[in-house]
Protein backbone atom coordinates (compact mmCIF):
# COMPACT_ATOMS: atom_id res chain seq x y z
CA UNK A 1 0.00 0.00 0.00
CA UNK A 2 1.48 3.47 -1.14
CA UNK A 3 1.15 6.49 1.33
CA UNK A 4 -1.50 8.10 -0.87
CA UNK A 5 -3.34 5.02 -0.20
CA UNK A 6 -2.26 4.88 3.72
CA UNK A 7 -3.20 8.85 3.86
CA UNK A 8 -6.85 8.44 2.12
CA UNK A 9 -7.65 5.85 4.33
CA UNK A 10 -6.46 7.39 7.16
CA UNK A 11 -8.66 10.45 6.11
CA UNK A 12 -11.33 9.08 6.16
CA UNK A 13 -10.81 6.83 9.35
CA UNK A 14 -10.64 10.01 11.14
CA UNK A 15 -13.55 12.04 9.27
CA UNK A 16 -15.75 8.69 9.97
CA UNK A 17 -14.40 8.75 13.54
CA UNK A 18 -15.12 12.23 14.01
CA UNK A 19 -18.98 11.82 12.60
CA UNK A 20 -19.52 8.93 14.58
CA UNK A 21 -18.55 11.39 17.82
CA UNK A 22 -20.51 14.11 16.55
CA UNK A 23 -23.49 11.77 17.07
CA UNK A 24 -22.53 10.43 19.87
CA UNK A 25 -22.47 13.88 21.57
CA UNK A 26 -25.99 14.96 19.79
CA UNK A 27 -27.60 12.02 21.09
CA UNK A 28 -26.34 12.86 24.86
CA UNK A 29 -27.21 16.71 24.13
CA UNK A 30 -30.86 15.66 23.03
CA UNK A 31 -31.56 13.24 26.00
CA UNK A 32 -29.54 16.12 28.72
CA UNK A 33 -32.12 18.27 27.12
CA UNK A 34 -34.80 16.13 27.70
CA UNK A 35 -33.79 15.49 31.25
CA UNK A 36 -33.61 18.74 31.90
CA UNK A 37 -37.45 19.79 30.36
CA UNK A 38 -38.51 16.72 32.35
CA UNK A 39 -36.94 18.88 35.53
CA UNK A 40 -38.45 21.83 34.49
CA UNK A 41 -42.32 19.95 34.32
CA UNK A 42 -41.68 18.71 37.29
CA UNK A 43 -41.40 22.03 38.59
CA UNK A 44 -44.51 23.54 36.92
CA UNK A 45 -46.77 20.39 38.18
CA UNK A 46 -45.85 21.61 41.72
CA UNK A 47 -46.38 25.36 40.89
CA UNK A 48 -49.85 23.91 39.93
CA UNK A 49 -50.61 21.78 42.96
CA UNK A 50 -49.10 24.87 44.99
CA UNK A 51 -51.70 27.17 43.32
CA UNK A 52 -54.58 25.38 43.42
CA UNK A 53 -53.39 25.01 47.74
CA UNK A 54 -53.02 28.28 47.42
CA UNK A 55 -56.47 29.15 46.27
CA UNK A 56 -58.58 26.84 48.26
CA UNK A 57 -56.59 28.19 51.35
CA UNK A 58 -57.40 31.33 50.28
CA UNK A 59 -61.44 30.54 49.41
CA UNK A 60 -61.46 28.94 53.20
CA UNK A 61 -60.23 32.17 54.73
CA UNK A 62 -62.48 33.86 52.34
CA UNK A 63 -65.14 31.61 53.81
CA UNK A 64 -64.55 32.02 57.39
CA UNK A 65 -64.84 36.15 56.28
CA UNK A 66 -68.26 35.39 54.95
CA UNK A 67 -69.44 34.26 57.90
CA UNK A 68 -69.01 36.79 60.20
CA UNK A 69 -69.81 39.39 57.79
CA UNK A 70 -73.74 37.60 57.43
CA UNK A 71 -73.11 36.89 61.54
CA UNK A 72 -72.19 41.03 62.11
CA UNK A 73 -75.61 41.32 59.55
CA UNK A 74 -77.82 39.26 61.40
CA UNK A 75 -76.90 40.68 64.79
CA UNK A 76 -77.41 44.52 62.99
CA UNK A 77 -80.64 43.24 62.48
CA UNK A 78 -81.66 42.14 65.66
CA UNK A 79 -80.02 44.94 67.54
CA UNK A 80 -82.58 47.31 65.45
CA UNK A 81 -85.13 44.82 66.06
CA UNK A 82 -86.06 43.70 62.58
CA UNK A 83 -86.87 39.80 62.21
CA UNK A 84 -83.86 38.58 59.70
CA UNK A 85 -85.75 35.46 58.55
CA UNK A 86 -88.73 37.41 56.63
CA UNK A 87 -89.09 40.21 54.10
CA UNK A 88 -86.05 42.53 53.16
CA UNK A 89 -83.96 41.60 56.00
CA UNK A 90 -84.23 38.06 54.52
CA UNK A 91 -83.52 38.85 51.02
CA UNK A 92 -80.69 41.31 51.96
CA UNK A 93 -78.89 38.41 54.01
CA UNK A 94 -79.22 35.63 51.10
CA UNK A 95 -78.32 38.22 48.50
CA UNK A 96 -74.91 38.63 50.39
CA UNK A 97 -74.84 34.84 50.67
CA UNK A 98 -74.82 34.76 47.47
CA UNK A 99 -72.64 37.15 46.52
CA UNK A 100 -69.84 35.74 48.81
CA UNK A 101 -70.27 32.69 47.72
CA UNK A 102 -69.94 33.72 43.88
CA UNK A 103 -66.59 35.56 45.29
CA UNK A 104 -65.74 32.32 47.49
CA UNK A 105 -66.14 30.51 43.88
CA UNK A 106 -64.34 32.93 41.75
CA UNK A 107 -61.24 32.56 43.83
CA UNK A 108 -61.15 28.72 43.66
CA UNK A 109 -61.77 28.90 39.56
CA UNK A 110 -59.06 31.25 39.54
CA UNK A 111 -56.86 28.48 41.28
CA UNK A 112 -58.17 25.66 39.01
CA UNK A 113 -56.77 28.03 35.78
CA UNK A 114 -53.73 28.66 37.85
CA UNK A 115 -53.26 24.86 37.71
CA UNK A 116 -54.45 24.03 34.33
CA UNK A 117 -52.09 26.66 33.06
CA UNK A 118 -49.12 25.18 34.97
CA UNK A 119 -50.24 21.81 34.22
CA UNK A 120 -50.27 22.89 30.23
CA UNK A 121 -46.75 24.37 30.40
CA UNK A 122 -45.20 20.90 32.24
CA UNK A 123 -46.64 19.12 28.96
CA UNK A 124 -45.31 21.37 26.79
CA UNK A 125 -41.76 20.85 28.17
CA UNK A 126 -42.06 17.49 28.35
CA UNK A 127 -42.76 17.44 24.73
CA UNK A 128 -39.94 19.66 23.98
CA UNK A 129 -38.11 17.16 26.18
CA UNK A 130 -39.39 14.15 23.85
CA UNK A 131 -38.41 16.73 20.44
CA UNK A 132 -34.89 17.46 21.87
CA UNK A 133 -34.43 13.56 22.65
CA UNK A 134 -35.45 12.67 19.07
CA UNK A 135 -33.29 15.30 17.75
CA UNK A 136 -30.25 13.98 19.53
CA UNK A 137 -31.18 10.09 18.29
CA UNK A 138 -31.96 10.78 14.62
CA UNK A 139 -28.57 13.04 14.67
CA UNK A 140 -26.47 10.04 16.08
CA UNK A 141 -28.29 8.03 13.30
CA UNK A 142 -27.80 9.95 10.28
CA UNK A 143 -23.78 11.05 11.58
CA UNK A 144 -23.65 6.81 11.39
CA UNK A 145 -24.39 7.07 7.89
CA UNK A 146 -21.84 10.04 7.36
CA UNK A 147 -19.11 7.95 8.95
CA UNK A 148 -20.24 5.02 6.84
CA UNK A 149 -20.14 6.96 3.74
CA UNK A 150 -16.96 8.33 4.44
CA UNK A 151 -15.83 5.12 4.87
CA UNK A 152 -16.78 3.84 1.84
CA UNK A 153 -15.46 6.95 -0.07
CA UNK A 154 -12.12 6.99 1.53
CA UNK A 155 -12.00 3.31 0.96
CA UNK A 156 -12.80 4.00 -2.72
CA UNK A 157 -10.45 6.55 -3.43
CA UNK A 158 -7.56 4.78 -1.71
CA UNK A 159 -8.35 1.33 -4.30
CA UNK A 160 -8.10 3.92 -7.35
CA UNK A 161 -5.45 5.76 -5.94
CA UNK A 162 -3.70 2.16 -5.54
CA UNK A 163 -5.20 0.99 -8.46
CA UNK A 164 -3.44 3.90 -10.60
CA UNK A 165 -0.33 3.13 -8.78
CA UNK A 166 -0.25 -0.74 -10.03
CA UNK A 167 -1.08 0.40 -13.31
CA UNK A 168 1.48 2.95 -13.83
CA UNK A 169 4.28 -0.14 -12.40
CA UNK A 170 2.57 -2.19 -14.84
CA UNK A 171 2.98 -0.10 -17.65
CA UNK A 172 6.21 1.02 -17.10
CA UNK A 173 7.47 -2.39 -16.70
CA UNK A 174 5.74 -3.24 -19.92
CA UNK A 175 7.23 -0.44 -21.82
CA UNK A 176 3.60 1.03 -22.21
CA UNK A 177 3.20 4.71 -21.67
CA UNK A 178 0.96 5.63 -18.78
CA UNK A 179 -1.21 8.60 -18.65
Amino acid sequence: MGLATGLIIAGASMQAYGQYQEGKAAEAQGKAEQQIAEYNAKIKEKEAAAALERSREEARQFAKEGEVLMGEQRVRLAKGGVLSTEGTPALLLEETAQELEADRMSILREGFLGESFAMSQAEGLRAEGRAAKARGKNAKTGSYYAAGSSLLTGFGAAGSAGGKTTDAKLAKKHGIPYP
